[in-house]
């Protein structure tokens, strides 16, 4: 049976499920009162327990579906009437459960301000991530931008807030937006202790793995539009570089203790082929530019495979065409476009560096990651 927090009673009064709602006043309406789905208009049952959260439910027959989202959980149901009183508190204009009809679509809570709608989806369930795009894809035809707030994992609920490393799933990576061009936010919903919490300045450093910021907001401290989190300050961007550097020096360790591949290792294979260990590899090789998360590898592994790939074809720093990177790129998986800016933007540090082939075992002792993320941190302030 799918579980709704809206009905329409006997009166056609619309009924919304509220925590406030005493359960003994629910069950005598249970008994002495007939309710019906908004959209299909057939009767619901008003499903009244100890501990899951009061709803009404299609019966196991009922043919109204296609609009609703995966079934619900109890966790699900009390967010959405959590997100849905603190909404309604801030004198917005918001509903509940509504039908997009011209999508058929059926969004978590919907908030107008203004001429503009946003649709905004809880999500607590693991689902096909095709599946979400095409409930996004949906709004946006609709004309309307779509917020998307993760529960928060298990996990990371219990992280401390401040600056650490962060593992997501590919799953709870679909759901990191940019709040600006370089600032990228995970912004997800504690039902239990009512707090959001976010995990934003996000900075990849290998496969599903972050640098970022981690702060907890109480609900009652919540605003709408969402709360926007402050980029890292000075001292926090010095464990941004100091962390980042110590995952780049265990990165290279890692390759040389526990590599499998041998020399078929690519990254391997391009530091046999330049006659360098990885160990003497310069600092500048392995630095967190602006679009490095298009590659899952390594900034370390993908740069120096970029340059050994450049001086293979006796291609200088200086003179980089966009065919060329686009004859490298096609050697990754994932988005082509994304990893052709990437190296163009690797390209750009090189000549602002003024970085040449003669360099490769520089004593350049400049703390360019540093350099690096305090320009793309304090940008994002500007």
């Amino acid at each position: 049976m799918r579980a709704i927090l809206t009905a329409s009673s006997d009166e056609g009064q619309l009924i919304i499920l509220s925590p406030e709602m005493e359960r003994q006043e629910l069950r005598r309406w249970r008994q002495t009162r007939s309710f019906y789905c908004p959209q299909c208009e057939g009767p619901v049952q008003l499903k009244v327990g100890d501990i899951v959260t009061p709803h009404f439910a299609h019966r196991k027959d009922a043919t109204c579906s296609a609009s609703f989202s995966e079934g619900e959980s109890p966790r699900h149901l009390n967010g959405k009437q959590l997100l849905y009183q603190f909404l309604s508190a801030g004198n917005h204009d918001v509903v509940l459960e509504p039908l997009v009809n011209e999508i058929s679509q059926r969004p978590d809570l919907l908030v107008k301000t203004g001429k503009s709608k946003f649709p905004i989806e809880f999500q607590c369930s693991t689902i096909p991530i095709s599946l979400l795009e095409k409930r996004t894809d949906g709004y946006h035809k609709a004309g309307m931008q779509p917020i998307w707030i993760l529960h928060t994992p298990a996990k990371l609920a219990s992280r401390a807030e401040g600056v650490g490393i962060f593992q997501f799933s590919k799953f709870q990576e679909w759901f990191i937006t940019k709040t600006s061009p370089e600032d990228d936010v995970l912004l997800t919903f504690n039902p239990h202790n009512q707090t959001f919490h976010y995990f934003s300045s996000l900075l990849h450093v290998v496969g599903q793995r972050y640098i970022g910021m981690h702060r907890i907001l109480p609900l009652h401290f919540q605003v709408f539009p969402f709360a926007r989190p402050k980029a890292p300050i000075e001292n926090e961007m010095r464990q941004y570089s100091n962390l980042y550097e110590s995952l780049r020096q265990k990165e290279l360790q890692n390759r040389i203790l526990l590599n499998r591949k041998g020399i078929k290792d690519p990254f391997l294979r391009s530091c046999y082929e330049m006659k360098m260990l990885p160990t003497q590899l310069a600092p500048w090789i392995g630095v967190p530019i602006p679009g490095n998360w298009a590659f899952r590898e390594a900034d370390v592994e993908w740069q120096f495979r970029f340059i050994h790939f450049l001086k293979r074809n006796e291609i200088p720093f200086s003179d980089v065409a966009t065919y060329s990177i686009e004859r490298f790129v096609h050697g990754f998986n994932g988005n082509f476009t994304e990893k052709t800016l990437a190296c163009e933007q690797y390209i750009h540090f090189l000549s602002q560096q003024s970085i040449d082939f003669a360099s490769l075992k520089t004593d350049y002792t400049e703390n360019v990651v540093l350099q690096l993320i305090s320009e793309r941190f304090l940008a994002n302030e500007r």
